[in-house]
């Protein structure tokens, strides 16, 4: 008998993350899913245009 484990809960919450081609920090979609936290993947700076794909999370609220 095979055991699965149970997928973690996936939320995508708005959060401020830092673009490092024009080194502003942005607004962009993060999803959160257990202990780790993923800028969501196809967004653009607002700013410049460029890949928000290898952007930080900056400032994200989560509860304690």
């Amino acid at each position: 008998m095979t055991q699965t484990r149970p997928q973690a809960v996936q939320i995508e919450t708005t959060g401020f993350v830092y673009c490092p081609i024009c080194t502003h920090t942005v607004e962009g979609v993060v999803v959160s899913s257990g202990k780790t936290a993923k800028v969501k993947p196809g967004q653009k700076c607002s700013r410049c245009s460029a890949s928000l794909d290898p952007a930080y999370i900056m400032r994200l609220a989560r509860a304690a």
